[in-house]
């Protein structure tokens, strides 16, 4: 029988606080206390605990900045097209629009590179579909800058 941690740690402030979190942000974490639950059940309280209580818990940022923060790190680090997809969500549900995302991959592409805008993206794209989402509007041009204006 695979183990539920949520069941064991009724009572764990930060834990509780984690899930809470999670569920705040519209995701029942589900995913991330079943995923591994048969092999390392531990993960699911470590990402509860640690990811959604205490650093979501800390001051500085709201639930929107946060999550484009995050999504930008992702696609710094590449190959995580699971928890992209999984944080472009709980984005979306905290209100950063469409939009936003994409100009937010797309000033990334000078620093993190095209491969890894280009899979961003694509999952983006995916999610996007998923939540009936498409096209996303073309960001307007800017006409002027600080630099060219000073």
């Amino acid at each position: 029988m695979t183990r539920d941690i949520r069941d064991e740690q009724r009572g764990n402030p930060r834990f509780e606080r984690g899930h809470a979190k999670l569920l705040e942000l519209g995701d029942s974490g589900d995913a991330i206390f079943t995923a591994l639950a048969d092999v390392a059940p531990d993960m699911g309280r470590y990402v509860a605990e640690f990811v959604f209580g205490d650093l979501y818990g800390r001051g500085g940022l709201d639930d929107r900045q946060r999550q484009l923060v995050t999504l930008s790190l992702l696609t710094a680090l590449g190959d995580t097209e699971r928890q992209f997809a999984f944080h472009l969500n709980l984005a979306l549900n905290a209100g950063v629009t469409p939009q936003e995302v994409v100009d937010a991959l797309v000033h990334g592409l000078a620093f993190v590179g095209f491969p890894r805008t280009f899979n961003s993206l694509s999952t983006a794209k995916r999610v996007f579909a998923e939540r009936g989402l498409l096209p996303v509007a073309e960001a307007p041009v800017a006409t002027g800058t600080a630099a060219a204006t000073a």
